[in-house]
């Protein structure tokens, strides 16, 4: 890293929130450089020592770019006097500040520091003791900061802890670095793990411990869905992890006393996934055991057929049955792939209730009465345009603000009398804690998924273990309906579901082709390919989609979405773009959301693409995203929550159809080659899926089953355990608000 010495002639940009600045910086030897990065105060005319590197700007060209930062006690008199009479001074003007300064001279700070008496001639008592605490408080800061960057901790970092303890950070950070992990975004366990070895904290630590069980249970659940570990998974996983061999009782019983983990039958769990399995099952219990309607069925059988009649369909005995069921049962499954008629039927359940209630489907206020919900924005879109009445997000049902605050909850439940909830395999189980915290006893609810798909990508198998638990009523949709029993593309996800691919399935047609080729064939056969369809009138942005299943690698999805940026996107040769780490985004670009925004408003799945990139008031770059024509901005440190979109993993796609969608499958992508995979990816084809690379790799795939999520939500939902569930104990600790990671502190 380069050093450079100056003051600080003037801030051209602050964030107040995480002390991103951009500054303009004079030497010694009079040369102007601007200089840019997290600072938790700099005092212009203060000489500083910073260290760090040059970068060169696409529009304001070379920027000094600071890593670490020191003020050095070489003050000038009126650099003195604007510092004292800066904002940071309550009461201290301009005049006021000369006057001290010609008291007390260049070293006024350190006079007044060891004895603020030394204002009589000038400040009242509760002035001078109040300068003096903001002095004191100001030199703790600097203090504190330069002692964090010797522990290698960034200027975001450092700030994002100053705001939590204070003039005790230091402190705090010694005492347990591990709690960085648990408080500061971005810093996990290998980051805490390196400052812990730093200040000497040795792998065979009691914190060591804990935070490694922490790590590896977190792991678990968030990476893999799993919501527990045996005890001696997790000792060898904990061993594994740091190298040594150890036993973890000591910490297991800390964790457990400190209610950070729940242990069942030698089971181990994280305390917020424990009690949200619990609450779940006790919910669903709760509604199942509501009684059944007591409706005219005769008379109900005679509106569904009046409504056969208006629409033009012929409803099979299952879909009559599955309607009727529904109407009746307080709670009902209906699961069934692509082409099974689940629309169709949710289509005229909805309008037998209405005629049997006597709602209005087309009055504005029904959305108060029926409530229509999905995990994803996409989803609920599609749902809206197929039903044709109002649908939204489950987090948007549930009045999510971001905040991890919910509008509707156990004790202001929602006010639907009728809710349908698609795409029910995404839902993990602290969506679904929460959705059925707040469903009315009093409601009739209507889960519908297929069971067949991914899990959610977030902890939890709920679908599949409420289907499996036999205590909610399940329809199962199996025939492929007349209208989409010609679908190539229907009839080979059906094939690989049931793990009978043929020969005849892997033949192409005019809706799936097969493409048998190498790596380096594939990625030019994908480009063409999405060029003649752009050329035939398909939209990039909501027509056609590659999926891949892993991100490094020539047919990985960064390399694709590069690839691909480059040929549809004619702004990729302008000079204005934002970078992040080795993407660069350029207006017209198809982007994906990754993390939920508080700010923005913005769900983790979302898919938009860049208006504009243009100069803000501060001289700085900011991007524009349209999200379904809802504008949000993005500045430069926030481009790490977004990535390109012509290319997304099949876990993001989920919930979501596309007019053509390319698949490849190489040697590569082996290890996650899973049946349900590749099954969810051919479903997400509405008219045109190309297959590209190893076919064998298809037949492989098809025969090779995800393994089983361990969980407990089937065995909590059977009588057996209903004493468990209505434990009063287990209200002991309130989970309403509380984040996955708030167990942890």
């Amino acid at each position: 890293m380069e050093k450079i010495k100056g003051y600080v002639q003037s801030i051209k940009y602050k964030n107040d929130e995480n002390g991103y600045t951009i500054a303009k910086l004079e030497t010694p030897e009079k040369e102007i450089i601007t200089i840019l990065g997290f600072f938790p105060i700099l005092n212009e005319e203060v000489l500083y020592e910073f260290q760090g590197s040059y970068v060169i700007h696409p529009t304001f060209g070379k920027q000094f770019k600071v890593e670490t930062y020191e003020r050095i006690e070489d003050i000038t008199e009126p650099g003195l006097i604007r510092y004292l009479s800066s904002e940071q001074f309550t009461g201290i003007g301009p005049k006021t500040a000369m006057k001290i300064v010609e008291l007390l001279g260049v070293d006024a700070i350190d006079k007044i520091l060891a004895d603020p008496n030394v204002l009589s001639p000038i400040l009242k008592p509760e002035r001078r003791q109040l300068l003096y605490e903001q002095l004191t408080l100001d030199l703790m800061m600097q203090k504190t900061f330069i002692k964090l960057f010797e522990y290698g901790l960034s200027y975001k970092v450092s700030m994002n802890l100053y705001k939590i303890y204070g003039s005790q950070t230091v402190e705090k950070i010694e005492e347990d670095p591990f709690r960085l992990m648990y408080e500061v975004d971005g810093f996990g366990f290998l980051k805490s793990l390196e400052l812990a070895i730093r200040l000497g904290i040795e792998k065979d630590d009691i914190r060591t411990i804990k935070a490694a069980i922490i790590y590896i249970l977190n792991q678990t659940s968030f990476q893999h869905g799993d919501l527990y570990l045996d005890k001696k998974s997790l000792n060898e996983k904990v061993n594994k992890l740091l190298n040594i061999e150890i036993n973890i009782d000591d910490g297991l019983t800390l964790l457990e006393k400190e209610a950070k983990i729940k242990v069942e039958k030698d089971l181990y769990f994280l305390t917020e996934i424990y009690y949200s399995e619990i609450q779940l099952a006790k919910s669903l219990l709760s509604l199942t055991n509501q009684p059944k309607r007591k409706l005219d069925i005769d008379y109900l059988e005679l509106l569904l057929n009046q409504i056969s009649i208006q629409k033009n369909i012929e409803y099979t005995e299952k879909q009559k049955e599955a309607i009727i069921q529904s109407i009746i049962n307080p709670l009902t499954i209906i699961t069934g792939g692509p082409g099974t008629g689940k629309t169709t039927l949710i289509d005229g359940l909805l309008n037998l209730y209405a005629t049997y209630y006597k709602l209005n489907l087309k009055d504005p206020y029904i959305s108060e009465k029926i409530g229509l919900m999905a995990p994803t924005g996409r989803a609920s879109k599609r749902m809206k345009e197929i039903l044709g009445l109002e649908a939204r997000t489950i987090h948007a049902q549930l009045g999510f603000d971001f905040d991890h605050s919910f509008k509707f909850d156990k004790y202001n439940p929602l006010p639907h009398q009728l809710i349908i909830i698609d795409e029910a395999s995404m839902i993990d189980i602290f969506l679904a804690r929460r959705l059925f915290d707040a469903i009315s006893e009093k409601a009739q609810v209507i889960i519908v998924g297929d069971e067949d798909q991914l899990p959610s990508v977030g902890p939890g198998n709920v679908l599949g273990d409420m289907i499996a638990s036999n205590v909610i009523p399940v329809i199962r949709l199996k025939e492929i309906h007349r209208q989409a029993k010609d679908s190539h593309i229907i009839s080979l996800a059906k094939s690989i579901n049931e793990q009978k691919l043929t020969y005849e399935d892997l033949i192409s047609s005019n809706e799936v082709i097969l493409y048998q080729g190498e790596q380096s064939q594939i990625k030019k056969v994908i480009l063409g390919q999405i060029e003649g369809a752009i050329k035939k009138g398909y939209d990039i942005y909501n027509d056609i989609q590659v999926l891949i299943p892993q991100y490094k690698g020539e047919l990985g999805i960064d390399a694709m979405n590069e690839a691909i940026q480059k040929m549809v996107n004619p702004n990729v040769n302008s000079s204005v773009f934002m970078s992040y780490g080795d993407k660069k985004y350029y207006k017209g670009d198809k982007v994906i959301q990754l993390t939920n925004d508080k700010e923005r408003q913005v769900m983790n799945g979302d898919i938009g693409y860049v208006k504009n990139i243009y100069l803000n008031q501060y001289d700085k770059l900011q991007m524009e995203i349209s999200f379904d024509s809802k504008l949000v901005y993005y500045d430069q440190a926030d481009l790490e929550n977004i990535n390109l979109a012509y290319v997304i993993s099949i876990h993001k796609s989920q919930g979501s159809e596309y007019k053509i969608v390319f698949l490849p499958i190489i040697k590569s992508y082996l290890h996650m080659l899973k049946k349900e995979l590749i099954y969810t990816a051919i479903t997400r084809a509405k008219e045109y899926l190309l297959i590209l690379g190893d076919m064998r790799l298809l037949q492989y795939a098809s025969n090779q089953l995800s393994e089983k999520r361990k969980t407990m939500l089937k065995s909590r939902l059977t009588l057996d355990n209903e004493k468990t569930l209505f434990d009063e104990s287990i209200e002991e600790i309130n989970i309403d608000d509380l984040s996955p990671y708030d167990f942890m502190k």
